[in-house]
């Protein structure tokens, strides 16, 4: 429960922590156009959306942190968001020297990159009731920026535009009802005068879908269903009207090919859990769908795991490839799926091109058609309706990998993600009601989460992306959570659940640098180049499904570092430290009773200013 503060301004600021002259706040930054998002590839000083580039690369050529010298990484200035330390999962944005950061009930900050201060904040004011109809956490992972806009998708189901020198609010918009079971976690993705968001809500009986936005009034351009309704191909795979409920949840966010002018989605998984009452291929969950940019018509899918009956969400954000395989010049897309599989996909026509284990002892298939990449489903870990629990299967719906976005070196052609072992028992319930659009939990189903006895959980890999082979695996007896950067230095940048945020070497895989950061690594780190320094940018705060299965330490920071911390001055005096309002006047100004009195929920109900008590 969130408590609601009257009179209270928000101590929301930084500690810096190494020391130098003092700065000015930054100037207001230029607008973001659509060539800068465009050509972001070679723009090593901002890093202007969720995945750096439309392409997902997640990778930037800067090489002043290097494999020589990481280990001299030090903090330069830590930024608390505050609020319920509910985690981040964010993508930290960075322009003109101002960072845009989003945290939990879809909170906002702009913050000065070089000192850590805050510029200004936003707070949405997400309903309280809004909560039931969260899957797993007030998360969000991220906003967009476009001209003069910041754009945030709100876990209410809203679409907000706000002022990026600011933060007023310009438009807001609602995507859709949050009351039938919708919120929005992912970053919102800009497209031409566009911006595109997802919706989260696979587990209340919804029926996903990708909507536009145009970037200046807020009006609704377009919206895509990712399960097709009657007469449109693909709805004679959901038996009945089960299409109606059937999730496809879109909840992450996607990429673009300027050239094709194709926008790619990730499907979330099919509804409920219990996969017997919807018997058939239930396109396009669990998949990757293909839209036209300019209309949201679907151009092609595919399925990587037809039939859904593990909650095997197609979520981490699609990363575009021009590769030669087998001597054929490829457009391809790659994707490391929750059902333990890595694949390439042609993006021009959806054509299954590889796919090859990652997760060890895969289980719920003998394995994948060489042509089509059809799983061959293992009859022996599909549970029944009213049946026992299913048990283990390898990999769990956690999946080997869930959200968290992938890195790609194109030079070297190694891509880099986690990928965890674990396992889970599955049960499907003998009774249950269809929703009634009122945003109701809609499972049919349970599980149990397990660690496996043979293999440490935690895995982070590097694949050569033009055989599918893998180069190297790094273990960890904890799950990995958060999302890649590598770099032109020769390395990787992640972090693990027991908080470190950490480097690999990218040719082998050893761990170069680590530090503590006091809670598990949840989000996605950036690096820019500021002033001539380099920057890697972590967010830290267990979030997400990892508090279904740790309890602490929970924490929402924002930590830089740099070589030798940087060198970065400390906050101007004032600017970090704001004052309870009547809380501490100086003598002979009006002030307020405190005592439970000026925060309401401590007791009593807030009070009135009183009179000044007079000096003596």
């Amino acid at each position: 429960m969130r408590t609601t503060y009257r009179f209270v301004v928000t101590m929301l600021g930084a500690v810096t922590l190494a020391t130098s002259a003092l700065l000015a706040p930054p100037a207001a930054a230029a607008p973001v156009s659509t060539d800068d998002l465009l050509n972001a590839k070679d723009n090593t000083r901002d890093w202007l959306q969720y995945s750096q580039t439309y392409d997902g690369h997640r990778y930037v050529r800067l090489s002043q942190i290097n494999r020589s010298n990481v280990h001299r990484l030090r903090p330069t200035w830590i930024f608390p968001t505050g609020g319920e330390n509910r985690g981040l999962e964010a993508t930290p944005l960075i322009h003109d020297g101002v960072i845009y950061m989003s945290a939990d009930e879809s909170r906002v900050f702009a913050i000065d990159a070089r000192t850590g201060a805050k510029i200004w904040a936003y707070d949405p004011q997400v309903a309280e009731e809004a909560e039931r109809v969260y899957c797993c956490g007030s998360q969000n992972r991220g906003v967009a920026l476009l001209g003069d806009k910041v754009f945030v998708g709100t876990m209410d189901a809203r679409m907000v535009a706000l002022d990026k020198d600011t933060g007023a609010v310009i438009w807001d918009s609602v995507v859709i009802d949050w009351r039938g079971g919708y919120s929005i976690t992912g970053a919102p993705l800009v497209v031409k005068d566009m911006v595109l968001t997802g919706i989260a809500g696979g587990e209340f009986g919804i029926r996903g879908f990708v909507k536009a936005f145009d970037a200046d009034t807020g009006a609704e351009r377009w919206t895509a269903y990712a399960i097709p309704g009657p007469g449109e191909p693909g709805n004679d795979t959901w038996p009945g009207d089960t299409w109606k409920d059937g999730g496809g949840s879109t909840w992450t966010t996607g990429a673009y090919d300027p050239d094709l002018n194709l926008v790619y989605w990730q499907v979330g998984n099919a509804g409920p859990w219990n996969c017997q009452l919807r018997k058939g291929d239930n396109k396009w969950t669990a998949g990757t769908i293909a839209l036209n940019a300019d209309t949201g018509a679907i151009a092609w899918g595919f399925q990587y795991t037809p039939w859904d009956c593990w909650d095997y969400d197609a979520v981490s954000t699609p990363v575009l490839a021009d590769l030669v395989i087998e001597g054929q010049a490829r457009k391809t897309l790659l994707h490391h799926d929750k059902n333990g599989f890595f694949y390439a996909i042609d993006r021009t026509n959806g054509q299954f091109i590889y796919g090859v284990p990652v997760v060890p002892g895969i289980n719920w298939t003998h394995g994948l058609d060489p042509v089509t990449g059809r799983p061959d489903v293992n009859a022996d870990f599909v549970a029944q309706t009213g049946g026992p629990e299913v048990a283990p299967i390898i990999p769990s719906l956690e999946g080997a990998i869930d959200w968290q976005p992938l890195a790609y070196n194109a030079d070297s052609g190694t891509i880099f993600f986690m990928s965890n072992t674990w396992a889970m028992g599955y049960k499907f319930y003998a009774e249950c009601d269809r929703p009634t659009g009122a945003g109701e939990w809609y499972l049919c189903a349970d599980y149990q989460q397990y660690v496996r006895p043979d293999i440490p959980v935690g895995a982070f890999v590097a694949i050569d992306v033009a055989t599918g082979r893998e180069k190297w695996r790094a273990t960890n007896d904890r799950p990995f959570w958060a999302g890649a950067v590598a770099t032109a230095g020769g390395l990787v940048f992640t972090g693990d659940n027991y908080g470190h945020a950490m480097a690999f070497d990218a040719h082998t895989g050893t761990v170069m640098w680590r530090f503590p950061t006091g809670s598990p690594i949840s989000g996605s780190p950036i690096t820019y180049d500021l002033d001539g320094v380099q920057y890697v940018l972590f967010p830290s705060g267990m979030a997400g499904d990892l508090t279904f299965y740790y309890t602490n330490p929970k924490a929402g920071n924002l930590i830089a570092f740099a070589l030798d911390g940087g060198g970065t001055p400390p906050l101007p005096l004032g600017d970090n430290l704001h004052y309870v309002r009547g809380g501490l006047p100086t003598v002979g100004e009006p002030g307020m009773f405190l005592g439970g009195r000026v925060i309401e929920g401590y007791g009593y109900p807030a009070m009135d200013e009183r009179e000044s008590i007079k000096p003596e």
